[in-house]
């Protein structure tokens, strides 16, 4: 479930650098990019490359602050994003291949990436986060921010999933007046307007709450 963008931001920015996408760059070969990623309207894009390759120094991420006011603000934008560059900076995995020059990469098409390898080093890694890392950042006093959770309805019973496991999430069924636990083992049965939000590891923030399409 894609969400409306909501927050502040600039044009010609990214429209989607989650923390999955940042796991999945390839900083050592640009052009295995294109089958990791889209372009920032959503599309495949090719990527091919006949330059040598020294290889890369180093990894650098950058805020840009222009419609940045506050403190909280910039760690919601920075944080847990920052881990995932963190990440692909000290750490090449086993599915980041080496440059070969004149190796043409296509979104959708070619599948030289091994896929496998790459999901399951991602969920070795939301794991980790969201059973771990959050915990410490809540300790630390970093407002970060929590991803909203996706639903759906289905034959009268709510089901639910988050990007990073061990994150609880909640519903509402009477305009986010209470809220109550989601139980994957038990899903609810919901009628009306549902909401759904996710919750920090120490119980004091949450995610936005959105709206559950039936």
């Amino acid at each position: 479930m894609r969400s409306i963008q909501t927050k502040a931001a600039i044009t010609g920015g990214t429209r989607f650098s989650d923390e999955r996408k940042i796991f999945s760059f390839a900083p050592d070969n640009m052009p295995q990019n294109a089958e990791t990623s889209v372009d920032r309207d959503g599309n495949y894009f090719t990527a091919k490359s006949d330059k040598p390759w020294p290889g890369a120094y180093g990894l650098s991420a950058q805020l840009w602050s222009e419609v940045v006011r506050t403190d909280p603000q910039m760690e919601y934008m920075m944080f847990p994003r920052s881990l995932s560059v963190a990440e692909r900076a000290w750490h090449r995995a086993s599915w980041e291949q080496d440059y070969k020059a004149g190796r043409e990469y296509k979104g959708g098409e070619t599948h030289l990436v091994d896929d496998k390898k790459l999901q399951q080093d991602w969920l070795r890694f939301a794991n980790l986060l969201g059973q771990r890392e959050l915990g410490k950042l809540d300790k630390g006093g970093i407002k970060y921010r929590l991803p909203v959770p996706g639903a759906r309805i289905v034959n009268g019973k709510l089901e639910a999933n988050i990007a990073l496991p061990g994150l609880a999430i909640e519903y509402s069924t009477d305009g986010g007046k209470q809220w109550q636990r989601y139980d994957d083992s038990a899903k609810p049965a919901v009628a009306g307007e549902v909401q759904i939000r996710a919750v920090s590891p120490d119980g004091k923030r949450f995610s936005r709450a959105e709206p559950v399409q039936a």
